[in-house]
């Protein structure tokens, strides 16, 4: 595990194979869904720490913070997650609370101090505006630290990365950048919270300390203080340079320079490759008496200046991140929107290939909680999701399917009308309770029973959740008889008082097992069957009890408050083959019927419609559902109304 995902490792997929924050870009197979889910948490964090609804998302190639949304890398790894987040929660907490104005004071103050000279405003822009966000960087991150201690891990991990790298850590021992000068100051300046500074490396610098004070920096209530405290330290620093190397003087120096480069009409400088001066051996850095390395090498010089480049990235906020392309943002947003996630199903010993077994930690299952207009615009999921026609049904057909049902419910609806009345039981002759006027002659014999108690009685809330297998042996009039009837309940059920419904898709997607929620009656409008269902077909292949296991979660147990049920639509046997699992024969059959009994045991009702398929099938489906199998034609109103009469009321 890297040191970088500690803290995510209790709850993130140790298994994935996403990337963070390095720049480069996505390799093929990479994993939108795995995104979209990460982009999610990563939102969830931010907007946890910071107590405001601040949009995260991916875009761009630049990390930054614009005041109103936070920009986070698409290419995220496991072994750099932590650092991801850290990043996430440290530009939410810019925008909770930097005051992004005090850019304009910064080049006031540029323009102020360097009036006459345009390349010297801006060396004192950059420099004024490195001070502020460093001091700034250290005042929020103790902000959260200190209202939510327990994301801190995450702001180590970030630090690791961009502030203690081993070669960091070996330039504050020997004493690197030494010299009178703005970059090597904010170099000590930006690493005071290394345990490797040194304060005599500069003139000044433990007085620079002392000012910025880490240990109190919560003194510091807001953007402001922490920009008049950079001025000072600015001015301090101005006053102690030599003047070749103040805002002014560099950009003089730089101006020679230029002019004795390009403009000269000598013969320019002739010592570049005459010295005979070689420091160590073969680029190698000298040793001490002691074999103690005393310099860095030139490798590790380049080295360093890449760490300085990395931290003068995160100090302005210009981290590069990875962007995803504009069909894949589309993807991931409607992903996101979905509820997408991966869950790991199929855990255990399983059939290998020439009849071997072999042991898995399972695979992922992608769980889409719900179908929307944009996961149908995104075209991810052509196998199961397409506004076009597909395989052996069209999108006429699947619109006539749905339509049909409509009606067809309603009229089931009328026959399940039962599940709203209400029973009255009247019990007489009874010790107390309310007087029945009939009895009142006999208390002149001595009566004492002459009471009654009435007692209504009606049904429980009822939970239905309806499967459709949407392989592509389902394809055409199976599917389409499997839609017809799944709708014609959903529709019923909106006709009853304490009836929901949810329907939902089995089939596969890019090598893994896929659940597709399509509608949920305690959330989406009966208008929806119609609107969006059109939309899904057949396609995949069969992995029947994988699919079960990834919604067990989703299913509802039964109670003293609420009936619930899980209805099956599927023509067969499942099968599902991937590099890492083959599903299919007894193993599949008997894990199936596993989930199956997990249900049972919830007080689940079970209900198998075994659809057009052989008698051969049909075995192999009892061996799955048992006395829930049912093979019948659903298309037809009066058995399929007859069957639910029986598992309703």
């Amino acid at each position: 595990m890297s040191k970088y995902s500690l803290n995510s490792s209790f709850w993130m997929d140790q298994d994935s194979n996403i990337d963070v924050l390095t720049g480069q870009a996505i390799k093929p197979g990479k994993d939108l869904v795995k995104l979209a889910a990460t982009k999610r948490a990563i939102s969830n964090f931010v907007n946890i720490v910071t107590g405001d609804n601040i949009p995260v998302t991916f875009k761009g190639n630049d990390s930054y913070t614009d005041g109103k949304s936070v920009v986070i890398g698409s290419n995220l790894k496991d072994g750099n997650f932590d650092v991801a987040v850290g990043l996430a929660l440290h530009e939410g907490s810019h925008i909770k609370l930097t005051d992004f104005s005090s850019l304009t004071k910064i080049q006031e103050f540029a323009k102020e101090w360097t009036p006459n000279e345009l390349v010297a405003r801006n060396e004192a822009t950059r420099n004024l505006k490195a001070l502020v966000n460093i001091i700034e960087d250290r005042r929020i991150d103790y902000f959260i630290f200190k209202s939510a201690p327990g994301y801190k891990g995450y702001y180590h991990a970030m630090y690791n990365k961009y502030f203690n790298a081993p070669i960091i850590d070996k330039a504050l021992k020997l004493g690197e950048k030494s010299q009178e000068s703005w970059s090597d100051y904010i170099f000590h300046i930006c690493n005071f919270q290394n345990a490797n500074r040194s304060l005599d490396t500069l003139v000044g610098l433990q007085h620079i300390w002392d000012l910025i004070n880490l240990k109190n920096i919560s003194r510091l209530k807001s953007t402001d203080e922490v920009y008049d405290l950079s001025v000072e330290i600015f001015k301090y620093i101005e006053s102690i340079l030599p003047k070749d190397q103040t805002c002014e003087g560099q950009s003089q120096k730089a101006k020679e320079d230029y002019d004795k480069k390009f403009n000269s009409s000598g013969e320019g400088d002739d010592s570049e490759g005459d010295s005979d001066e070689i420091s160590g051996s073969e680029g190698e850095s000298a040793q001490d008496d002691s074999g103690v390395t005393s310099e860095l090498s030139d490798k590790q010089q380049k080295q360093l200046e890449n760490a300085i480049d990395k931290q003068s990235d995160f100090i302005n906020g210009d981290i590069t991140k990875s962007s995803l392309s504009k069909k894949d943002l589309k993807t991931v947003d409607a992903l996101e929107e979905s509820g997408c996630s991966n869950v790991k199903v199929g855990a255990g010993e399983w059939p290998g290939y020439w009849n071997n077994k072999f042991v898995t930690k399972g695979i992922d299952c992608m769980v889409i909680k719900e179908l929307n207009q944009s996961l149908v615009d995104a075209g991810e999921f052509r196998d199961i999701i397409s506004n076009s026609s597909y395989g052996w049904s069209s999108y006429v057909e699947r619109q006539e399917a749905i339509l049909k049902g409509i009606r067809l419910g309603t009229m089931l609806g009328r026959k399940l009308q039962i599940r709203n009345e209400e029973r009255t039981l009247k019990t007489t002759r009874l010790p107390k309770g309310r007087i029945d006027k009939r009895m009142i002659s006999a208390l002149g014999y001595g009566a004492e029973n002459v009471f009654s108690v009435l007692d209504t009685q009606k049904y429980k809330n009822a939970m239905v959740h309806i499967s459709i297998d949407a392989s592509g042996s389902m394809s055409g009039d199976r599917f389409n008889k499997s839609q017809t009837s799944a709708v014609a309940i959903a529709k019923a059920a909106s006709m009853t008082k304490n009836f929901d419904v949810q329907i939902s898709y089995r089939s596969t997607h890019r090598d893994r097992p896929l659940v597709l929620i399509a509608y949920d009656s305690t959330k989406d409008s009966v208008k929806k069957l119609s609107s969006l269902l059109q939309y899904v077909h057949a396609g995949g292949t069969t992995p029947e009890g994988l699919c079960f296991e990834a919604i067990q979660d989703h299913l509802l147990a039964s109670n003293s408050n609420m009936d619930s049920y899980f209805i099956n639509f599927s023509d067969g046997q499942p099968y599902f083959s991937s590099r890492s699992l083959n599903y299919c024969g007894d193993f599949a059959y008997t894990h199936t019927a596993k989930e199956i009994n997990k249900m049972v045991a919830k007080d689940i009702k079970v209900l198998s419609f075994f659809i057009d398929g052989s008698k051969h099938d049909m075995n192999g489906f009892q061996r799955m559902y048992g006395k829930s199998a049912k093979s019948i034609n659903v298309d037809q109103l009066l058995p399929l109304a007859k069957e639910l009469n029986k598992m309703f009321i």
